[in-house]
């Protein structure tokens, strides 16, 4: 995002449109040859803009439970031996675990490497190469910083260790076998492969490192093959699951989004805990607060404790708690399995849990229901996929489902539940059913695939998924119901993904949420609103993850102080920067301070905070293990004359946008001042001042026009006596 004292001129303009070629080009190619189920990466460069962390300054911490970083297979990093003539290892950290072994990086899965601490003798920093260890300084119980250093010459046969540039151990006539393997190189632990899953390795679990690293530089034949400054934020370190491998538990199937840099977790065995990003200077204050400890998923062993993968995915509010269902088998410090209940200062369990996570919540005639993949609740025997919580028992309901449900909502008295399965109890009912509280009903002829989203509308049921029919109708992927059958809702959505996620009321109108790049025929990036006759795009929608077909994703919205909340995956909508979490007033899209570092799932209001939910370990620079609070900021408007006053100057976004050809452009002033506000095309050549003259405080709106203007990206600034305030981006489109 432009900032008050950038300038916005030609070279700026050169670069990114020298991006979007790039980026177009990787789209292009992406279309033709890689099938998003089935891709292993994406170019580095189409994240480049993924939002910076909130230290610029910093290091990473490792907590001993999971954490780690992991990369590709870089050859030159098994030091082949007929072909490696030198190497050296560089590191920066500090250890804060004394006396446990731990293997703080290395490339190991068969005859590798390892940079480890105490695995070979206590207390001591040593180097395994292919079953040879060699010592390379005595730490102790020092949990200070320390600069180390590995050099071997083969010619010389000679391996030569320093610590903080001091020699320590020196080794002659020193030679290992060869060392390829093909493993993965990682930060953290070692003993993985490059295309890992279950069973790709499984290290002791009292093996993690237990530190903090500033950075790692690895030289081989003079020639530099990994550098990585912890110190640098994202321009090494994807910190951003743009370049995580992750694994989406909630509906079939998966995607992988990444490179061979250094990357975040893995797919889909175990923890993907996130290495704590610390920070050498104390960040803003942040609005973001956390729920006790949060979820985790933890398991004790004779070696120790270690920490799997664990997420959290629905939630709602019942009876005065806030409700989470997910992965997990602990809830802040006590036992819970897969669901727990927040009172406002304490977790606790409901019963003994579900055997397997719930993925949505509803509140009906007092109880709470739950669906998902489980099929039991502990000490309550089987539940098929729904069951009831009446406060002190979970309870069967109607036979359950034939597979699995996803999503529930009241409307007109009854329960209705989505998903999966194509039978509710005894009766056949593909996709979507009705429960009365004595049985299930079928809804019409259902969908031909599952549904993700319901939501009531101006009276109807709107129902929302992956489908293409909605009982004889071709409604692809939303429909209404009108109390007896399904109908279409305009022509549906389209795109190479084609799903909605969530459908939410806000101002009046409906919005669709999900993966889709059109609506009704109308081009929009993943996010439509209806408001019960037309659809439009509100803004020019999200993306920024290229590594998706649409881009990204949005997956839930939740109205909260008067805006428009969204979370998903993406790193920029309508036209701002948003690290996955953003709101929206009806008029303009903000980010959410620096939003999550993974994955969100879902957002729900409680005591008048909203609640964030998903798969992620840290929310604006704080640790969050899945769940955060964040507090609103208060409207920082008043009036006066009928006249809104800005506490800031600000200039907002362009809407219509895509336009063809007049669009409106709005800014707000917290003072008068002599006022440009300059149009530029992509080159930088000034177009037109659409002010040029002294406008008073408060908010001021011009339109623009691009009648005679080819399609295409422009951009807009707004100048107040001089001085830039900001520059945005807006689409012609004819």
């Amino acid at each position: 995002m432009f900032q008050k004292s950038q300038i916005f001129g030609p070279e700026k303009l050169r670069r990114e449109m020298k991006t979007f070629i790039i980026l177009l080009a990787a789209f292009i190619t992406l279309l033709i040859t890689v099938d998003l189920f089935s891709q292993t990466g994406c170019p580095v460069n189409s994240n480049s803009s993924v939002p910076p962390t909130p230290y610029r300054e910093g290091y990473l911490t490792f907590d001993g439970k999971g954490d780690f970083l992991r990369t590709g297979d870089i050859g030159a990093l098994e030091f082949e031996e007929g072909t490696t003539d030198s190497f050296s290892i560089s590191a920066r950290l500090k250890i804060t675990r004394s006396f446990a072994p731990q293997y703080i990086f290395g490339k190991k899965y068969t005859t590798g490497w390892i940079f480890s601490y105490g695995a070979y003798q206590p207390g001591y920093v040593s180097l395994y190469m292919g079953g040879i260890w060699k010592n390379i300084y005595y730490l102790g119980a020092d949990t200070s910083w320390h600069n180390y250093e590995v050099k071997y010459n083969k010619q010389t046969l000679t391996l030569k260790t320093y610590v903080n540039d001091t020699l320590r151990y020196s080794y002659s006539d020193f030679t290992y076998p060869p060392l390829q393997d093909n493993a993965a190189f990682t930060v953290g632990n070692v003993n993985m492969i490059p295309l890992y899953g279950i069973g790709s390795f499984w290290p002791p679990p009292g093996y993690w490192f237990k530190g903090s690293i500033d950075l790692i530089r690895i030289t081989v034949n003079n020639s530099i093959a990994v550098n990585y400054g912890f110190n640098e934020g994202v321009s090494q370190i994807a910190k951003d699951s743009a370049g995580y491998y992750y694994s989406d538990k909630t509906y079939p199937g998966s995607s992988t989004c990444g490179i061979t840099h250094m990357m975040l977790g893995f797919m889909p065995a175990a923890d993907t805990c996130d290495p704590e990003w610390s920070k050498e200077e104390i960040p803003e204050q942040t609005r973001f607060s956390t729920l006790g400890t949060g979820m985790e998923y933890f398991i004790t062993g004779p070696a120790g404790g270690y920490s799997q993968e664990h997420a959290s995915i629905c939630m709602t509010v019942w009876n005065g708690y806030l409700i989470n269902g997910g992965v997990f088998n602990m809830a802040g410090e006590n036992p819970a399995k897969n669901i727990a209940k927040w009172d406002g200062s304490n977790w606790s369990s409901l019963g003994g849990g579900l055997n397997h996570e719930p993925l949505g919540f509803a509140v009906y005639e007092d109880e709470l229901y739950a669906t998902g993949i489980f099929d039991s609740a502990s000490g309550f025997g089987s539940m098929r996929f729904i069951s009831k919580w009446n406060g002190s028992a979970w309870q069967e309901v109607g036979g359950g489902f034939s597979n699995v449900g996803t999503v529930l909502k009241v409307f007109n008295d009854e329960l209705i539940a989505g998903g999966f399965f194509t039978a509710a109890g005894e009766t056949y009912a593909p996709s979507i059913a009705r429960w009365n509280g004595v049985e299930w009903r079928s809804m019409g002829f259902g969908m031909t695939g599952p549904v993700y989203a319901l939501e009531e509308f101006k009276g109807d049921l709107y129902a929302a998924g992956s489908f293409q029919f909605a009982g004889t109708e071709e409604c692809n992927s939303i429909a209404r119901w009108d109390g007896v059958k399904w109908n279409p809702v305009g022509t549906g959505i389209s795109g190479p993904d084609n799903c909605i996620f969530d459908l939410t009321v806000f101002n009046g109108e409906l919005y669709a949420g999900g993966a889709f790049t059109g609506m009704d025929n109308v081009i929009c990036s993943n996010i439509a609103c209806f408001d019960g006759v037309d659809w439009r795009a509100p803004g020019s929608g999200a993306g920024g993850l290229y590594c998706f077909a649409t881009d990204g994703f949005i997956n839930d919205m939740k109205v909260c102080a008067g805006e428009l909340y969204v979370a998903g995956m993406f790193t920029e909508i309508g036209g701002v920067e948003a690290n996955k979490i953003a709101k929206f007033s009806g008029q303009r899209w903000c980010q959410v301070e620096y939003g999550v570092d993974m994955r969100p799932r879902s957002l729900e209001i409680y005591n008048n905070d909203l609640i964030i939910n998903g798969h992620f370990y840290s929310a604006s620079g704080i640790d969050a293990n899945t769940v955060v609070k964040y507090t609103p900021q208060p409207n920082l408007t008043g009036n006066i004359n009928n006249n809104v006053i800005a506490s800031e100057f600000s200039l907002l976004q362009n809407y219509p946008n895509p336009f063809n050809p007049v669009t409106k452009i709005k800014f707000q002033m917290p003072k008068g001042g002599f006022v440009n506000l300059m149009i530029y095309d992509i080159t930088g050549r000034q177009i037109k001042d659409l002010v040029g003259q002294f406008r008073t405080s408060g908010t001021h709106e011009s339109d623009f026009s691009g009648s005679g203007l080819s399609s295409g990206v422009y951009y807009y600034s707004l100048l107040v006596d001089g001085e830039r305030i900001d520059t945005k981006k807006m689409v012609m489109v004819k």
